[in-house]
């Protein structure tokens, strides 16, 4: 199983937080690693599976969406934050935000949607993939429900 690189050229939010966070000065490698890194993610390999746990805190299981496509599975979810409307004052500090965030890892091929169960709890999405025994036939695309 490998982890898919995602491109940041254009990750606004970390441009400007990495900024602030910093005070100006030139972010370190691991500052700027654990910006760039989005969400959370562990991948532990057993003989048989996958355990893949996965941070999406604030997030609700109706907005996070598991798909498994061309030996690819994504994991995308997305969160909304609320606004709040307050008569007078102003905003000092605005640190929560809203959006969407995705991660996709390389299967074994001939995985299926079989081979993958989906649990979330307490914000930590669990996924377990089972290594597929080898088959010539190509799995056409699911969706994993999550329960």
């Amino acid at each position: 199983m490998n982890l898919i690189p995602r491109n940041h050229g254009y990750d606004l939010d970390s441009l400007f937080n990495d900024f602030f966070h910093s005070m100006g000065r030139p972010a370190s490698k691991s500052e700027q690693t654990a910006a760039l890194a989005g969400m959370r993610v562990d991948v532990h390999e057993t003989e048989n599976e996958y355990e893949i746990k996965a941070d999406l805190p604030g997030v609700k299981k109706a907005d996070i969406e598991v798909s498994l496509e061309n030996d690819i599975l994504t994991v995308f979810a997305k969160k909304d934050t609320e606004e709040e409307k307050k008569k007078g004052g102003k905003v000092i500090w605005r640190e929560r935000s809203s959006g969407s965030i995705s991660r996709s890892f390389s299967v074994a091929p001939g995985t299926t949607d079989k081979n993958v169960k989906a649990d979330f709890t307490d914000g930590v999405l669990s996924l377990t993939v089972s290594k597929p025994s080898p088959k010539t036939a190509l799995p056409e695309s699911k969706r994993i429900n999550i329960k």
